[in-house]
């Protein structure tokens, strides 16, 4: 049975800091795939970046690694594959996130930083800056 996960059982398992809270998250994985929301993987980005101090590399990463297992599926993982593209190049993954589940609509933001590198190698929908 799919199971949706809260935030800290994912970073359980992404920092092994708590290992009574580690093997907990390792037998309910075992014993069930998990389903991470995407607020969740708004959380879990702020809170490796935030309070463990990961770099967007590694952020990265974890968030790939977490596409390739057949156990753990993320919500839209298409727009989460997008938004981890236009992180590396730069974009805030909170920003990333909020374009690449708009999928085809105009974007619009007043924020001139938005998602830079991604729109200006041709690589994100069109955003239009006010």
């Amino acid at each position: 049975m799919l199971i949706a996960v809260d935030t800290n059982i994912m970073i359980r398992l992404a920092m092994r800091d708590d290992e009574e809270q580690y093997q907990k998250a390792m037998v309910l994985l075992m014993e069930h795939p998990f389903f991470i929301s995407k607020t969740v993987q708004l959380e879990m980005e702020w809170v490796l970046r935030s309070r463990y101090k990961q770099a967007c590399d590694e952020i990265a990463d974890f968030f790939t690694l977490l596409l390739q297992k057949n156990k753990i599926h993320c919500e839209n993982e298409q727009a989460l594959m997008n938004a981890l593209c236009w992180y590396r190049l730069g974009a805030d993954f909170a920003d990333a996130l909020h374009l690449a589940n708009c999928e085809a609509l105009p974007f619009y933001t007043f924020d001139g930083r938005f998602c830079k590198n991604a729109i200006k190698d041709g690589i994100a929908p069109s955003v239009t800056i006010l």
